[in-house]
């Protein structure tokens, strides 16, 4: 009977954290979207008043057009469904990129012998992974899963408040930090759901529990550490961008526990850790570090100048 509690507390355990994968995905991808659609709205709009206005037109006479044009809701809400449609389009296409560059960079000359010693440390964790894993006592298995939700959510939660703080402030680097951000989880979900369905690892104390690969687990493997992986992604992004001490403890802190934890949960064995946190670090440093993420921050679109242009023109009775 504990048996059978155990197995379906584990599975309504992946059930919910399968859910904040899709989440987390979805997420993403909308403050990506988002935040270029409101800045492709506004670069349009200046584009077009530009071009649209000649030099000769009086303050006057601009007011009257600012007036005349402030009923065509249909135009700006046309330009808002053409901008959205084309994010959606160049986020498929920034992550793709993303992604090819992944596939292709462990084949780099200048890669094989970090290769062959990432390589080599998860061979070796494998071979051990029983061994550690099992020494752990049982009764610490809820507690160590508890403290690796927190720091996960935790560590998104700041990542989050970092990029809304940046559009409330309007600080240009706290939006930068927060799109990176979101870019590069958006990677590390993708990774790891392609990763997932490869190797098929029976999860620890499933099966025989000796870890088995191509199992036919696709659907809730162990290999890599969905945890760490993503809380390894979003500790880099922000913390190679902001290149602060304080916030670099905290992160890869954070980070570590994840690590360990889900070792010490008996949710999954060293090496699903060890390679979910190297290759979680490794997307968030690539994001952090690219020329340009591919998505502009968040700029005032035309919504908001007609939003505030009416807001002029109203006169509340009485006042």
């Amino acid at each position: 009977m504990l048996l059978k509690d155990r197995v379906l507390e584990q599975w309504n355990s992946r059930l919910v954290w399968f859910r904040v994968q899709a989440c987390g995905a979805l997420v993403a991808t909308l403050l990506l979207t988002g935040g270029y659609a409101a800045a492709q709205i506004s670069s349009d709009t200046t584009t077009t008043a530009s071009a649209d206005t000649p030099a000769s037109v009086t303050a006057d006479a601009k007011a009257t057009s600012t007036d005349a044009n402030l009923p065509d809701a249909p135009s700006a809400s046309n330009s808002y469904s053409n901008s959205l449609a084309g994010s959606l389009g160049n986020a498929v296409r920034v992550i793709g990129q993303d992604e090819w560059h992944f596939v292709k960079a462990p084949f780099h000359k200048k890669a094989l012998i970090w290769d062959g010693l990432f390589l080599g440390a998860t061979g070796v964790l494998i071979a051990n992974d029983e061994s550690v894993l099992y020494q752990v006592p049982v009764s610490w298995h809820s507690t160590s899963r508890d403290i690796s939700d927190y720091c996960t959510y935790g560590t998104a939660a700041v990542a989050g408040g970092i990029y809304f703080t940046g559009l409330i402030t309007k600080n240009e680097q706290a939006q930068e930090v927060g799109i990176r951000t979101a870019e590069a989880t958006a990677d590390s979900v993708i990774m790891y759901g392609i990763a997932k369905a490869i190797f098929q690892r029976q999860r620890p104390y499933s099966g025989v529990g000796e870890g088995n690969f191509f199992a036919g687990n696709w659907t809730n493997g162990s290999f890599p550490s969905g945890h760490a992986m993503f809380t390894w992604t979003i500790a880099s992004a922000v913390a190679n961008q902001y290149h602060s001490i304080p916030l670099d403890i905290l992160l890869y802190g954070a980070a570590s526990t994840v690590s360990v934890t889900r070792v010490t949960a008996g949710q999954h064995f060293p090496s699903d850790v060890f390679v979910g946190s190297i290759v979680g670090f490794l997307i968030g440093h690539y994001v952090a570090h690219k020329p340009e993420s591919g998505f502009p921050i968040r700029s005032e679109g035309r919504l908001d100048r007609v939003r505030n242009a009416v807001l002029q023109h109203v006169t509340i009775a009485g006042y």
